[in-house]
């Protein structure tokens, strides 16, 4: 079986030589907390291997297991790719942080006008109201579903590390992992703000009747608030092109859909809620969320070119079937 953890792994050592090119550019004049993150990813990665071989052994007495020592030992690849997985997000997730740390420092916030340009010109008004106009009165909504964005993104991901090992797994986390780099390095072509941030950046006052929703309000500040400090605190970076939220949003609906119709339905429903809310909450221009979009599929499109025969020979098996989980091997092969 064609594994996701060898490309991934490249992906994301390409991503940390990238922001050392970047960082020996701009001097290392910042703070990120790479630490915690990797602190946190080993300890996710400790107590979801922990509760997996507590839930295998309790299976296996179930069972009334034989040998549960040996069935357990022959289980280590798959366990092994839960925690390869767990690790490599928090270490992209850190250089994602790194990397918008430098951004304002390395290309200094200028592409807001042309952003906000690109937008009149496609829409003939801000696209944010006509969102507003539309959607108005599913703004409060909106902005606290807007915040279960990185809590649903890592359930999927999690999901995806806990499965069988299949093609469909394999291409779902190579898409991943392009989809975060890609982002992350395409952040620094039109380096901006986003609405919210248009007047605090210098721009004027083109965005000051943009309602702001609470948890826009507190979450802005934050923001700002670490912008100004040159911080890098969890969570901490401005950049609104092109639109990470968005992008991920729309690799969840992909993830989801692969596996069950029904859960694919929500998932893109759920993609919706985030593209509209991207406009309306005044996080991203319009044009953030389409150039999001594409890199998106195109990271699909290009994970499923790398999985095919002869493309490259990464066959690490670290994840093979775990019983119980509900979901037919043949059909995600096929779905791939």
């Amino acid at each position: 079986m064609r594994s996701w953890a060898v490309p991934a792994a490249i992906i994301v050592a390409v991503e940390y030589v990238f922001a050392l090119v970047i960082g020996a550019r701009v001097g290392f004049h910042y703070r990120i907390p790479f630490e915690t993150y990797v602190i946190l990813g080993l300890a996710l990665a400790g107590i979801g291997l922990s509760l997996i071989i507590c839930a295998k052994l309790v299976i296996y007495t179930l069972e009334r297991e034989d040998a549960p020592t040996r069935r357990l030992l022959s289980e280590t690849p798959y366990m092994a790719g839960f925690v390869a997985g767990v690790t490599l997000s928090a270490l992209q997730i850190a250089v994602l942080t790194w990397t918008k740390v430098m951004l304002p420092i390395a290309s200094p916030f200028w592409a807001d006008p042309l952003l906000a340009r690109a937008d009149q010109l496609l829409f003939r008004v801000d696209p944010w109201i006509v969102a507003r106009g539309l959607f108005g009165w599913a703004a409060s909504l909106i902005d606290r579903a807007y915040v279960t964005w990185a809590p649903v993104k890592f359930a999927t991901f999690l999901f995806l590390v806990c499965t069988p090992q299949t093609l469909t797994k394999s291409r779902c986390l190579i898409a991943y992992f392009l989809m975060m780099a890609t982002v992350a390095m395409g952040q620094f072509l039109l380096s901006s703000g986003g609405p919210i941030f248009y007047e605090r950046l210098g721009y004027g006052l083109h965005f000051a009747s943009l309602p702001v929703e609470p948890w826009v309000r507190t979450t802005s500040a934050y923001l700002w608030r670490d912008h100004l400090a040159v911080g890098g605190e969890i969570g901490g970076g401005i950049s609104a092109m092109p639109s990470l939220h968005v992008a991920a949003a729309l690799w969840i609906a992909l993830v989801w859909r692969s596996y069950s119709r029904l859960a694919g339905a929500l998932a893109f429903a759920y993609f919706s809620l985030i593209a509209i809310g991207s406009v309306l909450l005044g996080w991203h221009y319009a044009v953030d969320g389409i150039a999001a979009a594409l890199i998106t599929a195109a990271s699909w499109k290009a994970a499923k070119w790398l999985l095919r025969p002869g493309a490259f020979r990464f066959t690490l098996n670290l994840s093979p079937p775990v019983a119980g989980l509900g979901f037919d091997r043949q059909k995600s092969r096929r779905s791939a």
